[in-house]
Formats: C-alpha cells, sequence, structure tokens
C-alpha cells in the first residue's frame, strides 16, 4: 500500500479534437499523450501506484508502454464515474486506504510540471495535518480581464478577476474522502467540485500555465511546440508516384474508397494508385525500399491483394524505426471520374490506417486539360509527399 497513488481517467473519446484516434492516444514524437502524462506521475511517485482508467472497449491501451502501471477497464459513461470506478478498484486491491492521498490528473494534461505535483501532494499533507483543508488543486491565476456576455453575445458585465482560477489538474484528497464525495455528487466535472458539495474545503496550489488541457486541435500544436523546445526532432521527407491505366471490367478504387466510374484501374493488386504513392512516399521517407520490393507484383500472394493491407504493413515498418507522420500531401492527375466530393472519403480511410488526423492528408484531384494519358483517360497517375518527425 502506497500513501499516494494516482488515478487518470482516459476513458473520453475527445471529440472536439476530430482525430481519428481518442485524444489520449494522439502522438508526440514516439509516444502517445497517455504515455506522456502517465510518465509524468510515474516518475514522481512511481510506476506502480499509477492507475489508468479506460473504456471497457478501449483498442489501444494494450499496445501501450506504460511499463508497471495499472490498466482498468473502469471507464464510465463521465469523467466523474470514471474517476470513482478507478478509485474503488484500487482500495478493493489494496493499493491504497481511506486515508492515503490520490491525486486525480487528466490523461489530456501532459505538460504539468513534476515540480508542480511535488508542491501539490506537500500542500494538500499540511492542510490535512492541520485540518484546514480536504486537499489542493493545481490552478492557473486568471491574468486576463474577464467578461460576461448575454444571450445575444454582447458584452453585459465585468467580472473581477481578483482571486479568479482556471482550476487544473491533479486534484489531491484522501482516497476515502473522495469516493464518498463523487458517491454523493456523480455529475461533477472535477473533484473539487465534489469535496466542496460534500461540505469540504480545497486550497489552491499555483502551478505553471503551461499545464493546459488538450482539447482543440490548436492545442496539441502548443504540446509539440513545448516538447520541440526539449528536444531536436529529426525530419524526413519522402516522394511517391504511382500510375495505373483504366480498362473495362475492373473496380475504381482510389484512396480505399469504391468510386462508381465506366473504368477501372488495371494491375497486379486492386491498382489503388493514391495508396501506392502513399506507400512508396514512406518506405522511402524512412529508406525502408519500396512497394515493388515489400510486395513484388509478379508474387501470386498479392493477386488481387488490397492496397489498404500493402499501406498498413508497410507503414508498420516505418514506425518500427520510431518515425510519426507529420503530414501527407498528395495530387491525383485524372480527366475522369470527378474526385472531389470523394476527398473527405479518401483522406479519412487514409488516416485510419496510418492513425493520424484527417487533417494531416491532404489531396488534390486535378484534371490535365485532356494532355498527357491522364487527359486522354488512359490512365490516372498520382503523387505523395510525406513528412516524418522523430524524438530523440
Amino acid at each position: 500500500m502506497s500513501e499516494v497513488i494516482a488515478i487518470i481517467p482516459a476513458a473520453g473519446c475527445g471529440s472536439r479534437m476530430k482525430a481519428a484516434v481518442p485524444k489520449q492516444y494522439i502522438k508526440f514524437g514516439r509516444s502517445t499523450m497517455l504515455e506522456l502524462t502517465a510518465g509524468k506521475l510515474a516518475r514522481v511517485l512511481g510506476a506502480e501506484n499509477v492507475y489508468i482508467g479506460v473504456s471497457p472497449e478501449d483498442a489501444y491501451a494494450a499496445d501501450l508502454d506504460l511499463k508497471s502501471m495499472h490498466v482498468l477497464r473502469t471507464g464510465g459513461a463521465t469523467r466523474a464515474q470514471t474517476v470513482a470506478n478507478t478509485l474503488r478498484a484500487a482500495i478493493e486491491a489494496g493499493a491504497a486506504g481511506k486515508d492515503d492521498l490520490v491525486l486525480v490528473h487528466d490523461a489530456a494534461r501532459p505538460l504539468v510540471e513534476e515540480s508542480d505535483i511535488c508542491r501539490l501532494i506537500k500542500a494538500a499533507k499540511e492542510h490535512i495535518a492541520r485540518g484546514t483543508a480536504s486537499g489542493c488543486v493545481l490552478a492557473i491565476a486568471v491574468a486576463d480581464t474577464v467578461k460576461r456576455t448575454d444571450a445575444q453575445g454582447f458584452v453585459s458585465e465585468d467580472i473581477d478577476r481578483t482571486r479568479l482560477y482556471r482550476i487544473a489538474t491533479p486534484q489531491c484528497f484522501r482516497a476515502g474522502e473522495l469516493v464518498r464525495a463523487l458517491a454523493q455528487h456523480p455529475d461533477v466535472t472535477d473533484e473539487s467540485s465534489a469535496i466542496r458539495l460534500s461540505g469540504g474545503k480545497t486550497a489552491v496550489v499555483e502551478c505553471a500555465p503551461t499545464n493546459i488541457k488538450v482539447t482543440q486541435p490548436a492545442d496539441a500544436d502548443f504540446v509539440r511546440q513545448q516538447f520541440l523546445k526539449e528536444s531536436r526532432m529529426q525530419l524526413r521527407v519522402g516522394y511517391g508516384y504511382d500510375s495505373h491505366r483504366l480498362e473495362a471490367g475492373r473496380k475504381f478504387i482510389l484512396g480505399g474508397v469504391e468510386i462508381e466510374h465506366s473504368l477501372g484501374l488495371s494491375g497486379h493488386s486492386d491498382a489503388d494508385a493514391l495508396l501506392h504513392a502513399v506507400t512508396d512516399a514512406l518506405l522511402g521517407a524512412a529508406n525502408c525500399g519500396n512497394i515493388g520490393i515489400l510486395f513484388p507484383d509478379n508474387d501470386p500472394a498479392f493477386k488481387g491483394a488490397d492496397s489498404k493491407v500493402l499501406l498498413k504493413k508497410a507503414w508498420e515498418t516505418v514506425a518500427q524505426k520510431g518515425w510519426q507522420i507529420a503530414n501527407i500531401d498528395c495530387v491525383v492527375i485524372a480527366q475522369k471520374p470527378k474526385l472531389n466530393p470523394h476527398v473527405p472519403a479518401m483522406a479519412q480511410t487514409i488516416a485510419g490506417i496510418l492513425g493520424i488526423e484527417p487533417e494531416a492528408v491532404s489531396i488534390k484531384p486535378k484534371t490535365n486539360e485532356k494532355l498527357g494519358f491522364e487527359g486522354k483517360e488512359e490512365g490516372i497517375s498520382t503523387r505523395a509527399v510525406v513528412l516524418l518527425t522523430k524524438m530523440p
């Protein structure tokens, strides 16, 4: 049993991030946000004292490098339910007694300073010992002018920012008191609200303003910039090209999407020229050969092969070297069919295969003004440029 354990609720889907994976699994360099966040707590408390609550249907956590941390499928419909379920499970497992401290920290706050975590624990112990508070929270003093608007969006009131804080995490309370408070007030958005509504007091410990919660894509960009300041990132650019003839009796599959057309693309596999160009760009950037070496067109095993599967296998080869995808930019040259209506579906498909955000995939269809083999509708050609990154 430890006198301090940590709970990380990580069962949300992060819909506002508009990412291909739940936001806690977005990668910054080699590591997911959850791994980075949990690592901060593990360095302070020890990995064996960190408990992560994920959704029962979670398909990602099992593949993470979380060392001896505990991953429990205790996710609920709300953050409060996930915290309560995970904390109860930890207590039942003998990890903490009712008077031991529990830190609750958002999975989406990877920039929390370890020194702030230590100050929080020290302050909570002191307040509890003196009987002046039930625990403490990290918080950021509001520096901006704050105003309230009316229903129409017009400024209606100035709000005094004196003693005004943005509440952050971790939040630190005794395990038994927190379990009771969450049971009585299951609809709260943070632990300090449950404690206050149950009659307890919470003290504020100011923390670094960089301890933000990643909610929007811009927040993720800020986190990446912070990690870039701490380490020198490696960059690699890859270029891929492919072309296929058009012929009758074949399906027209491009970017992993089947598109209605009178002609299809001819090839040994499903002839998805766009995925082939992306595959070659990835392999080239990481110096892992090319699509012809990995998947020879004279090998019967790849006759009629699904290019989505080939792309995934190629990406696994590249990812094993520690590379991550920053963005992909593609050009498709085809006189017909009209491809712009299918761009979102193609970008979503590629992003899903590679585990990146759809916003990181650009696809630009072009006609060739009836010039060349593309313009004569004899075939299509594709180009792809990939930027790979790697943290040292």
